[in-house]
């Protein structure tokens, strides 16, 4: 009877051993290439918020703004942002395009066609892709919160979402 004991420990022991936590985690996710942010997206979030004094911010979207763009399979952009001017209320439209390109799976790069648009000191985010849900962050940028000429530190944040 010891040996039939003995030989159930090796067999249990030798299953054990066999087993990794990648067991248990289910299947691994695809990478991601720029293919998967083909599609329209809309901003529900576009966020500059002072180094300085994280209590200062400027969010686009919730002055009356809008930020839409359309990403082709092969990363080529375009979009159009709209913005209230400040001085005189009216709605002012800024086209914009450009390509995207994935340097790794947690960074974007924005080719703009024209220029880095006001306060992104550079085309480079940090991403997040969860489904139609995509996610942006610059640590490095600066924006005029005061409106006095002379821009600030700032992090910038977006999210967007697929249509």
């Amino acid at each position: 009877m010891k040996p039939l004991l003995y030989v159930s420990i090796l067999f249990v022991a030798f299953g054990l051993a066999s087993c990794s936590s990648d067991d248990f985690e289910g299947p691994e996710a695809d990478p991601i290439v720029i293919a998967d942010l083909a599609g329209t997206w809309t901003c529900t979030q576009f966020l500059a918020t002072s180094e300085n004094d994280p209590q200062m911010q400027f969010e686009l979207i919730s002055m009356g703004g809008s930020l839409a763009v359309t990403v082709q399979p092969d990363g080529a952009f375009v979009g159009e942002a709209s913005f209230p001017d400040p001085d005189t209320g009216q709605l002012v439209v800024v086209p914009f395009g450009g390509t995207f390109d994935l340097t790794s799976q947690t960074l974007l790069v924005a080719g703009f066609l024209v220029e880095i648009p006001p306060f992104l000191e550079s085309g480079t985010f940090e991403f997040t892709l969860i489904g139609n849900t995509l996610t942006l962050h610059q640590e490095v940028s600066t924006f005029d919160f005061d409106f006095d000429g002379v821009a600030d530190p700032a992090v910038f944040d977006a999210t967007l979402v697929r249509q």
